[in-house]
């Protein structure tokens, strides 16, 4: 397992980092019971090896910038399952694809990140026009094929690091807001709580991959 931190705008900090090797005994005993009780529940010795790999990247993270043990770090859950520090000393958000996670951290609020490795989207327009706006939609649908998969990556990637920026996962249908493929932009998100208002942006690929990150807006 390596890790990098990547360019990112702040006050977002963000890491990128490989999960193809299983990290060291002494590492994976920094994870929670619960933690090494979940990776152990997966059937596949690949599905285990990432999510330690993950999560161990993650504590070692959170413990250089906040000066705490990776194995004393403590989470708690919001509603939807989206972990935060119980501490509340800084914000964070990971998202995986395959053998690559991203974290992004930020000193405060609520921020989501995702990733996808770059690929081909079999249906790619069907899955648009099912999950995406009018705009969105036509925007794929527009769109060279040869291009058609990074536009169609950037613009899940943006409405995922919305969705997870405001920690509700697709119980928030995805199609009912404009994320957009371009340009950073401010995005009215409808909750059950009421419209809340972010910020996303896409970030340069990396490695094949496509970044996306959003924060909510005070």
């Amino acid at each position: 397992m390596t890790r990098r931190e990547l360019p990112a705008p702040a006050p977002v900090r963000l890491w990128m980092a490989t999960l193809d090797a299983l990290p060291s005994t002494d590492s994976i005993a920094s994870l929670s019971q619960a933690e090494r009780a979940r990776a152990q529940r997966f059937a596949f010795d690949h599905l285990r090896r990432r999510y330690f790999a993950s999560h161990v990247a993650l504590r070692e993270i959170l413990a250089e910038l906040t000066g705490v043990a990776a194995a004393d770090q403590r989470f708690t859950e919001g509603p939807f399952g989206k972990p935060a520090l119980a501490s509340a000393a800084c914000a964070f958000n990971m998202s995986h694809c395959d053998d690559v996670a991203v974290v992004a951290v930020a000193p405060r609020g609520e921020i989501g990140v995702d990733v996808e490795i770059l690929r081909p989207v079999k249906d790619s327009i069907t899955l648009a026009e099912r999950n995406f706006t009018p705009t969105e939609h036509q925007l794929v649908l527009s769109t060279p094929p040869a291009q058609r998969d990074l536009v169609f990556l950037r613009i899940w990637t943006r409405k995922e690091a919305c969705l997870k920026a405001v920690g509700s996962g697709f119980s928030i249908p995805a199609d009912c807001f404009e994320a957009g493929a371009g340009q950073a932009r401010r995005v009215s998100l409808p909750t059950p709580e009421g419209t809340v208002a972010l910020h996303v942006e896409s970030l340069p690929e990396v490695d094949g991959c496509v970044l996306a990150l959003a924060w909510l807006l005070g």
